[in-house]
């Protein structure tokens, strides 16, 4: 009798597995209906796979299904665990076996490239994943061993530590400060107007990659727009000036040459620093500017008259109508 050779292909994981069946003509000749082709039952067959590459031989299940050869790691559970690393970034630690040697003919530990240990056993794969920050869910570290398990290392454990970028620390709703003049809105020409500005430091909890993230934000100058195209920048707020006068300046006074009314505007500059689940207070590169709201300052003009007579005695007498007249 004539035996026909197939082969035939089917992918376990990585590697090949190729069935080799003997066959007879009539089993290969049934037929199903146009086109389909009943499915050969194989009497016997090898495969070449696995992980290992080594050779095995096997018998069809039922139904011409093949029974594949288990995979050469053996994965070992029970010494899994989770480490932490810096300000509660945690890990996850899987242990493999490369090649069990009680389990040699099965698996094909002889073909494995790794020299075995000392006793003869095979050394244990040791995979770490990132259970939070940056790297979340990817594999971080690899490595091996056979009797004493090294520490763990972790290369690039610095940066799974969350991060405030510039931009997003501009993004926090950081108040603007507040504009106080003194008396309020009002000044007079070529007098000097006092103003100055309220803030203060403010603070932000934020949850960055899982992780507890800490920001305060911190004024550090103010920006100055008078209204009447002057402007300065000063690295202090002021403060209140008790009976202020006209005639007396201030660190943070501007004297109006004109009279009207001027919008007067501020813009403070913010810096910021971050601190990670508890851990030191980091830095944040650059500023955010946050400009206030703006405020009318009312700038009127004096004229000074001397006054001999009583408005008792007429209405027209100086200064009883008006002070202020062109």
């Amino acid at each position: 009798m004539m035996l026909r050779l197939v082969s035939v292909i089917r992918s376990i994981s990585a590697s090949a597995l190729v069935l080799i069946c003997l066959q007879t003509p009539d089993v290969m000749a049934t037929a199903l209906g146009p086109g389909i082709v009943a499915k050969p039952a194989c009497e016997s067959e090898m495969s070449f796979g696995g992980d290992s590459g080594h050779t095995h031989e096997d018998k069809c299940a039922d139904g011409g299904e093949v029974n594949k050869p288990p995979g050469s790691f053996f994965q070992d559970k029970s010494r899994s665990k989770q480490v932490g690393y810096g300000p509660k970034l945690k890990y996850r630690v899987e242990y493999f076996r490369q090649c069990e040697p009680a389990l040699m003919q099965a698996l094909g530990c002889d073909a494995n490239p790794d020299p075995p240990c000392a006793d003869g056993s095979y050394p244990l794969l040791r995979l770490i994943y990132a259970i939070n920050g940056p790297r979340k869910g990817q594999q971080v570290g690899t490595d091996s061993y056979c009797s004493r398990e090294p520490s763990v290392e972790i290369p690039g454990a610095e940066l799974d530590v969350a991060q405030v970028t510039p931009e997003r620390f501009r993004e926090l709703p950081i108040l603007a400060s507040t504009i106080i003049s003194q008396p309020k809105s009002f000044s007079l020409r070529n007098g000097h107007a006092h103003m100055y500005a309220e803030s203060k430091t403010q603070n932000f909890n934020v949850t960055i990659f899982d992780q507890n993230v800490r920001i305060r934000a911190l004024p550090i100058s103010y920006g100055w727009a008078y209204g009447d195209g002057t402007s300065q920048r000063l690295g202090f707020p002021g403060e209140p000036a008790t009976a202020h006068g006209f005639d007396k300046p201030t660190s943070t006074s501007h004297v109006y040459k004109e009279t009207g009314d001027f919008g007067v505007g501020l813009s403070t500059r913010f810096r910021g620093e971050y601190s990670t689940e508890g851990g030191p207070w980091t830095p944040i590169p650059g500023v955010a500017n946050v400009p206030s709201e703006q405020i009318t300052m009312s700038v009127w003009r004096t004229k000074k008259i001397l006054v001999a007579e009583s408005c008792n005695r007429g209405s027209g007498a100086p200064g009883c109508a008006s002070l202020f007249h062109e």
